[in-house]
C-alpha cells in the first residue's frame, strides 16, 4: 500500500515534489537583493545564499518562494530576519558592521559572545564592533538565516505534525531545526573537503 501524506517522511516528500531542471537538479528559491540602508551591509550576498541554498537538505528549502535580501527600516535586529508564511518568503535585513544599541538581552549577549565580536558596555549603551565580515557572515547564516528556514520548515509540513508538537513554541521550534540544518550543512562541507583530499594525488 502507498503511503499517504501523513506517512512519508518530509526528506521522501520534498525529494518526489521538489521542481527540477532537465538534467535533475532541483530549482532553488529565487534569492532577490535590494540595495542595504546607507552604512549597512548584506552579511550574506546574494551568490553565497544561492550556493548554500544548493547544500541545504531539500526538506528544508522545498516550498520555499524565494529568499529576499533588504534594507532595513528600523533599529538593529528588529527584525534581523522574517519568515512570512503567507508568501513563503524569508526576509534578511541589512545591518552595520558596528552596532549601537540600548542594552543587550542575557541571552542575545551570550549568543553573540560565542563568535567572538568586540562588546563595550556603556552606561546608556550597548557597543558591538564586528572584526571581521566572515565572522559577521557566519553568525547571520547560523543565527538567523537559518533559524528562519526551521520557521519555514515548521509551515511547510505543519500538518504532518503530531498534535503535541504543533503546540510548541514557535521560535523553540525554529532553533531546534536550525541546529540541525547548521549539523548538516557543516557534514556536507567536511565530506566535500575530505572527497577533495581523497582525490588529490599524494605528493
Amino acid at each position: 500500500m502507498s503511503r499517504s501524506y501523513g506517512t512519508t517522511k518530509q526528506s521522501v516528500l520534498a525529494r518526489r515534489r521538489m521542481k527540477r531542471s532537465q538534467s535533475g537538479e532541483r530549482i532553488i528559491p529565487r534569492v532577490i537583493s535590494r540595495r542595504p540602508r546607507a552604512g549597512d551591509i548584506h552579511p550574506m550576498g546574494r551568490s553565497l545564499i544561492l550556493r548554500l541554498l544548493r547544500q541545504i537538505p531539500e526538506k528544508y528549502i522545498y516550498g520555499l518562494a524565494r529568499v529576499e535580501l533588504r534594507a532595513r527600516e528600523g533599529e538593529i535586529g528588529k527584525p534581523f530576519g522574517l519568515y512570512l508564511p503567507r508568501d513563503k518568503a524569508i526576509y534578511l535585513y541589512s545591518l552595520p558592521t558596528t552596532w549601537h544599541l540600548p542594552s543587550l538581552s542575557k541571552g542575545m549577549l551570550a549568543g553573540l559572545r560565542q563568535y567572538f565580536p568586540q562588546i563595550e558596555q556603556k552606561e546608556k549603551e550597548v557597543i558591538v564592533r564586528w572584526p571581521g565580515v566572515e565572522i559577521f557572515m557566519l553568525w547571520f547564516f547560523l543565527e538567523v538565516f537559518a533559524h528562519e528556514l526551521g520557521h519555514h520548515y515548521r509551515n511547510q509540513y505543519r500538518s504532518k505534525r503530531k498534535k503535541s508538537l504543533r503546540m510548541l513554541d514557535h521560535e523553540l521550534v525554529a532553533d531546534l531545526h536550525a541546529r540541525r540544518i547548521k549539523e548538516l550543512v557543516f557534514a556536507a562541507v567536511e565530506k566535500k573537503l575530505h572527497e577533495q583530499q581523497e582525490s588529490e594525488p599524494d605528493k
